[in-house]
C-alpha cells in the first residue's frame, strides 16, 4: 500500500521485514546465566519464543496515553525520523480524556485483507482497532517494533477531499522510522500487524 500526503508529501511504505541479526555466543552465555540464577525460567522463555515482542508473556504491550497530549505532543514523543504532515491536530482530534493504561496487542492475519475484513476479524476475536493516540504511544513506547513489520490502526482515519479514508501506520524505510498514511480502501499487505485492543 501507498502512504499518502495531500499531494505535498509521499511516501512509499515498503511493507518489507527487517533482516534479522545473528545471536552472539556472548548472548547465549548470557541467556544460560540469566537461568542458572532463576531469572529466566522455562516457562519465560517460551513464552518468548511464542511472542518475541510480547513484554508480559501474553502477546499484550502495556502502554499509558496520556489524552491531555496534542497530536503534534504525541508525534514528538515517538522521535520519528519521517512523519506525515497530515496526521495533525487539524485532521486527527484527540478523542479520550485523562491518562489511561491499557493492553495494546498487534493482529497478523497472515494475508492480504481489506479493512473491513480485519474489522470483522477483530470484532469476531473481542478486539477493537487501536486510535491514532494509542498507535503513538506504541510507537514511544516500542520503538523498534516497527522496523519489522507495518503497524496499523484502523480504529483512526482522516477522510481526504477526495472522500477517500487516509489510516495512520508505522513503518520503516531503511534503518529509519516512519509515521504516514495509507489508503484506507485497498487492501493491506500480508505483513501488516494491526493494533487492536480487547474489549
Amino acid at each position: 500500500m501507498l502512504g499518502m500526503g495531500s499531494g505535498v508529501e509521499l511516501y512509499v511504505g515498503r511493507c518489507k521485514k527487517e533482516e534479522k541479526m545473528n545471536i552472539t555466543m556472548e548472548q547465549l552465555g548470557e541467556l544460560i546465566a540469566q537461568a542458572k540464577s532463576g531469572r529466566v525460567t522455562r516457562e519465560l522463555l517460551q513464552a518468548f519464543l511464542r511472542n518475541p515482542h510480547g513484554h508480559n508473556g501474553k502477546g499484550e504491550y502495556p502502554v499509558t496515553v496520556d489524552y491531555g497530549k496534542t497530536i503534534e505532543e504525541m508525534i514528538a514523543a515517538g522521535r520519528y525520523d519521517w512523519k506525515n504532515g497530515d496526521i495533525n491536530s487539524k485532521n486527527f482530534s484527540v478523542m479520550g480524556k485523562g491518562t489511561v493504561e491499557t493492553k495494546l496487542e498487534l493482529v497478523h492475519l497472515n494475508k492480504a485483507a481489506s479493512t473491513k475484513e480485519v474489522e470483522t476479524y477483530l470484532e469476531a476475536n473481542g478486539l477493537r482497532a487501536a486510535t491514532l493516540e494509542e498507535l503513538l504511544e506504541f510507537g514511544a513506547t516500542y520503538p523498534n517494533i516497527q522496523r519489522e513489520f507495518p503497524i496499523v490502526a484502523i480504529g483512526s482515519f482522516w477522510v481526504v477531499p477526495d472522500g477517500d479514508r487516509s489510516v495512520p501506520y508505522l513503518d520503516r524505510f531503511g534503518s529509519r522510522r516512519a509515521l504516514s498514511l495509507c489508503w484506507g480502501d485497498d487492501d493491506w499487505d500480508d505483513v501488516c500487524r494491526f493494533l487492536a485492543v480487547r474489549k
